[in-house]
């Protein structure tokens, strides 16, 4: 029996030195506090493409209002002008489309005032870069007017291009606006210019300037 009360007292004993001391009563003046917790929530990075490709004042990373050398930091690859026309250049180009840059030949260090898109020989179905309406080259002119309703559907005959059908949407938060035309014969966009005043004005021999 006293075997059995010793091994017993062991065990007691065993448990509060597991345990650490006596426990605290609640409420006594000489416990610590609670540890709280504070829980920050940091917005998960966008992902590579998950953004526009463009707008009012952007292709991609390149901005209005950049320089060559500017926009070369900002796309991570160099671009610049033709020789023959330094003002105006090549900032992404497919074998089927491609998109310039133009500057003020007078003005170069004023930076980009234009971006201009164009399908080359690419199918009008394919995929094409697209701003944060979801719209761009390849989109119908009734797609376009649903994504801008305030749109103002115009005609325009170009030197080079023809006859075209004009959707302009100005920019409310910049001076900057979206001239979406389609050629004669085309069901969908086929040009795109956006950028400051001037835009749509001119759609041929931008080498020579506006």
């Amino acid at each position: 029996m006293n075997k059995l009360v010793s091994v017993g007292v062991i065990a007691v004993a065993a448990a509060f030195l597991v345990s650490g001391c006596t426990p605290t009563p609640a409420g006594d003046p000489g416990a610590d506090p609670a540890p709280t917790v504070t829980v920050t929530v940091t917005p998960a990075p966008e992902e590579p493409g998950e953004g526009p490709d463009f707008g009012f004042t952007f292709f991609e990373e390149a901005q209005i209002g950049a320089t060559w050398a500017q926009m070369s930091d900002q796309l991570n690859y160099p671009v610049t002008g033709y020789e023959v026309c330094p003002h105006y250049g090549v900032v992404w180009q497919t074998d089927t489309m491609y998109t310039h840059a133009m500057m003020d030949s007078s003005d170069m260090a004023a930076g980009t005032f234009l971006f201009y898109s164009e399908i080359g020989i690419a199918d009008p179905a394919s995929h094409f870069p697209r701003n944060a309406e979801g719209v761009g080259l390849g989109s119908t002119q009734a797609e376009v007017v649903a994504a801008y309703p305030d749109a103002v559907v115009g005609t325009y005959a170009d030197i080079t291009r023809g006859d075209l059908t004009t959707i302009t949407v100005e920019d409310p938060d910049s001076d900057s606006k979206y001239v979406f035309a389609l050629t004669t014969g085309s069901s969908v966009v086929d040009l795109l210019q956006w950028g400051l005043p001037g835009t749509g004005g001119q759609w041929g021999h931008l080498c020579g300037g506006l």
